[in-house]
């Protein structure tokens, strides 16, 4: 049992996925400490380059790769008229987590979940025909920790079912509070983080039952501080490891680094979204990991 840093959002850009890679490639010398582990987005526009990037380093074992459903941010893989409720008319992806969970309740829950799970299938098997090893340990998490919502949980099964895949590891975004409250991280934290992560506890509960056998969960650290990671200090992150062990589980510690420009991030016009690709907390958290390895 350890601690993995991950790094999600992995292929916005080939710039960003090649500063991506280099902080992997610093962690080789100890990979105990550094970041070995990303998802990447399959319906960004640079996905097939930045996957032949990181082919070297996923076939040497010194990067484990999953897949990071995005059903809020940027293009869709399938075609937009099979998914009116996700998309504009530009086919640009229309709804945050907050406008996902809207339409997840009451009757358009099974039309949300019936659509969502052709945009993960087609977005699945993009990252499948890049990395056709994977379709027998796949791993996958999810864009804004949409796949939380229930019906969208069910939405991401149904499609790893389709696709013929064996799920090797889910991400189960709900972090502990007690590590940060006891070492002082709330104090570190955005005000809004407290409430996410409380909201994901809550939509969380019905899902862990579901999860297939075989597939592991880790414990998982990076709601709390979202947007601010560089702060995370070896107190919390050694307690949150140790709470993990005790459970007999890695903990996964979730980071988003490297910024991308407004212009260059999935869909500028997404304001709220190009904003925090752009934010350059994502580079504070890039050094905290550079630091790391």
């Amino acid at each position: 049992m350890g601690v993995v840093l991950h790094a999600d959002d992995y292929g916005i850009t080939v710039a960003q996925a090649r500063a991506i890679l280099a902080l992997v490639d610093r962690s080789r010398r100890d990979r105990a400490k550094g970041l070995r582990s990303a998802s990447a987005f399959a319906n960004s526009p640079a996905f097939r380059e930045a996957a032949e990037l990181a082919r070297p380093c996923v076939e040497s074992g010194a990067l484990r790769l999953g897949v990071h459903l995005n059903l809020v941010e940027g293009p869709c893989c399938a075609d937009a008229a099979d998914i009116p409720l996700l998309v504009d008319e530009r086919g640009m992806f229309r709804h945050d987590f907050v406008g996902l969970w809207r339409l997840s309740w009451g009757a358009g829950r099974e039309a949300l979940r019936r659509q969502a799970a052709t945009e993960f299938a087609a977005q699945i098997e993009r990252f499948l025909a890049a990395f056709p090893e994977e379709r027998c340990r796949l791993r996958v998490d999810s864009h804004q920790h949409t796949h939380a919502i229930p019906a969208l949980f069910d939405a991401m099964l149904d499609a790893v079912s389709g696709c013929g895949c064996a799920l090797s590891q889910l991400r189960m975004p709900t972090e502990a509070v007690g590590p940060h409250l006891r070492h002082g991280g709330i104090g570190r934290a955005l005000s809004a983080n407290g409430a996410k992560d409380a909201l994901l506890w809550w939509l969380s509960r019905a899902n862990r039952a579901k999860v297939p056998a075989g597939c592991a969960t880790p414990a998982f650290c990076g709601v709390v501080l979202s947007g601010r990671m560089d702060r995370l200090d070896d107190a919390t992150l050694g307690a949150l490891a140790k709470r993990a062990a005790r459970t007999g589980r890695d903990l996964e510690v979730l980071f988003h680094p490297v910024s991308v420009p407004v212009e260059a991030c999935l869909d500028p016009l997404n304001a709220a979204f190009a904003r925090a690709c752009a934010s350059p907390g994502r580079d504070a958290e890039a050094r905290w990991l550079a630091v790391r390895a």
